[in-house]
């Protein structure tokens, strides 16, 4: 009555008789009525094995695509991706639901062997293909803390941007283009001032490319002379916010007399630099309410005879150090700046004041990679000892970092997030099972997501 297929296996043979008898069932009550259920009598599949592999034909194909090492380095990064837990975790993990298994001293004696230099020369070599070349670079620097208070020569306490000074911590400083894609990161002691990484930082990273006519972005926390000093030197073009507040009076004179309601962008030259300030009506409203909200905190702590840290803005201090009231000359000082945000530059006219505060604002893309590492990674708590590990399990997020900012960057072509693109892929796999005594593979059945987010990657 109808053919099901042609087969040449046992194991093809078996599935063919059951489509039959399917088929049958379905042929002989098509065109009449029944009054009882018809239940084919089919022998029951036993699911023998099941791995995931969806998250490898795409987090593992960009992997691939950005020339990363074809080695143990890939399942890792990809079991970052979608598992972000130790590696004794990750291990089990591989092994139970993509059907990779390693032992823990082979993963290990990989992770020694992993090469900084080599790692991020492939990173830097994708993202400048993409660019045509890195002329503009974003830096910045964050925390990351151990679930330890001891120390040693490279955990350290210090000021802590996950607030937890309790933790011994490293610094990390991570480069990235204007798009956001990081190509370079270098971690120093934990009670390293953000600002000394960055000259250190630098001359690394013009040691090891060769740039054209390099301009590099950071935030205020980078703004010193000697820094300044140190890029200029070097040739080094630079846009970094500028403190306002510690600017020498006259400078500041010069600011607060400008009529920024005329024009809201004023620049000021100081010699070789640019001294851009830039006024917005909502951060003068934002800065007004923040100081009044402080200010209320602090008069009812002393109206309340509570103790208050004498390092608060706006407190009066006797010599003995006692706190007699709020320094309303710093107050009145304070709000003369509200709405106020400024930005050092070495860039010379044409560029545009407002081109140079977009670039400056682009410093998010380096905060939002911090917060993938941070988050979606899980890069801290760092739970690893000695120089060499620490450098690899940071390597691995870098790795995994990058990878993820280039997926992000195709799925966004079908409006699927990172953690949508998990979800449906982890129902992506393959396995075996087995009908009586026979064994036959086995695909999961593509619904129209998943196809959608394969076919982004299909040679891609």
């Amino acid at each position: 009555m109808k053919h099901v297929g042609c087969a040449g296996t046992p194991a093809e043979i078996e599935a063919l008789k059951i489509k039959a008898r399917e088929e049958l069932t379905r042929i002989v009550l098509e065109n009449q009525l029944s009054l009882f259920p018809n239940t084919p009598d089919l022998p029951q599949a036993k699911l023998l094995r099941w791995h995931i592999t969806g998250f490898h034909q795409v987090f593992g194909h960009v992997y691939d695509r950005i020339g990363f090492p074809d080695n143990l380095l890939r399942d890792l990064v990809v079991a970052r991706i979608v598992y972000p837990k130790s590696k004794t975790a990750t291990i089990r993990y591989l092994a139970r639901y993509i059907g990779i298994d390693f032992s823990k001293d082979r993963v290990y004696r990989f992770l020694d062997r992993l090469d900084k230099d080599e790692l991020t020369r492939i990173a830097f070599r994708f993202v400048s293909q993409r660019n045509s070349g890195i002329s503009l670079v974003f830096y910045d620097v964050t925390t990351l803390y151990f679930e330890t208070d001891s120390e040693d020569s490279l955990k350290k306490k210090g000021y802590s941007k996950d607030h937890r000074s309790d933790t011994a911590q490293i610094l990390v400083g991570l480069f990235v283009d204007h798009d956001g894609y990081p190509f370079d990161f270098d971690f120093f002691k934990g009670n390293t001032f953000e600002g000394n990484t960055f000259p250190i930082a630098m001359e690394k990273l013009t040691k090891k490319y060769s740039f054209d006519n390099l301009t590099v972005v950071a935030d205020a926390g980078m703004f010193s002379d000697v820094n300044l000093s140190f890029l200029e030197k070097n040739g080094i073009d630079y846009i970094v916010g500028a403190r306002l507040k510690n600017l020498p009076g006259q400078i500041k004179d010069m600011i607060t007399t400008h009529d920024f309601a005329k024009n809201s962008i004023h620049e000021i030259r100081l010699e070789a630099r640019r001294l851009i300030v830039d006024f917005s009506k909502e951060r003068a409203a934002k800065d007004r309410s923040n100081r009044e909200r402080l200010i209320k905190k602090l008069e009812a702590g002393i109206a309340a005879g509570r103790q208050l840290v004498r390092k608060s803005k706006y407190l009066s201090l006797e010599h003995a150090g006692k706190v007699t009231g709020i320094d309303k000359t710093l107050v009145r000082e304070d709000a003369r700046l509200d709405g106020l945000k400024g930005y050092i530059t070495t860039l010379k006219n044409p560029t545009a004041n407002r081109d140079i505060i977009t670039q400056y604002h682009n410093l998010w893309k380096v905060e939002k990679a911090f917060r993938m590492a941070k988050g979606d990674l899980r890069e801290r708590p760092i739970y690893h000892h000695g120089e060499k590990k620490i450098e690899s399990h940071l390597l691995v997020c870098f790795v995994s970092l990058l990878v993820m900012k280039e997926t992000e960057k195709i799925l966004q072509r079908k409006q699927f997030s990172i953690a949508k693109a998990v979800e449906i892929l982890g129902k992506v796999g393959q396995g075996q099972i087995r009908i009586g005594k026979v064994q036959l593979k086995l695909d999961s059945e593509l619904d129209q997501e998943s196809q959608s987010i394969l076919k982004l990657f299909d040679g891609h």
